[in-house]
């Protein structure tokens, strides 16, 4: 399948990293029913057993409202576990975004070598002076080019630079530089 020079190539990139990164959920009961309003993650879960545990804790502040007490202690729950469902900070549930948090703050400050806290070293201040002193050139300082001689960049079929022209002359060709012998392997090859 050969291409003219006038089609072009259109790349097309595909990203599945967000299919890929499915949460771990809870969401079936042993007899393959579904938990109520489930699946749940493991953030949901955490916060539903976190708030009934807290509202048990506090209910003599909250437990004023009779029978409506245990509505009460089953709805907030579920209900703060069904916000953190769609409760998002940076493409992560806010579980997630605060362990990242937490170790991002008790990360050591030049970051970890090997497992290792990595030591930065203070930089120091160099009080040194330099002087430069511009001579004009004299006449013999530099050499002169020979005469008639001109700059030749020689480019491969390849594109790469430095092989020989196969139309330059023998002299040309004798003033070069020595090849290497990669030089002459790829120039074996481009023949082939």
């Amino acid at each position: 399948m050969s291409e003219g020079p006038s089609e072009e190539r259109v790349l097309v990139g595909h990203s599945y990293t967000r299919a890929r990164k499915h949460p771990l959920v809870i969401g079936k009961l042993p007899g393959g029913g579904r938990i109520p309003g489930g699946p749940y993650t493991i953030t949901q879960i955490v916060t539903m057993v976190g708030v009934f545990i807290l509202l048990l804790g506090l209910r003599d502040l909250w437990a004023v409202f009779g029978l409506g007490n245990a509505l009460i202690l089953i709805a907030f729950p579920w209900g703060l576990a069904w916000l953190m469902r769609y409760a998002r900070m940076d493409g992560r549930d806010p579980a997630r975004a605060l362990l990242g948090l937490i170790t991002y703050g008790t990360s050591p400050p030049g970051g970890r070598l090997a497992g290792r806290p990595q030591r930065t070293f203070r930089s120091k201040s160099v009080t040194a002076r330099v002087t430069v002193r511009l001579r004009p050139p004299t006449a013999g300082s530099a050499p002169a080019p020979a005469a008639g001689a001109q700059p030749v960049r020689l480019i491969t079929t390849t594109g790469r630079t430095g092989g020989q022209r196969p139309d330059a002359a023998p002299a040309t060709q004798a003033a070069a530089r020595p090849r290497t012998r990669l030089q002459e392997l790829l120039d074996d090859a481009e023949r082939k």
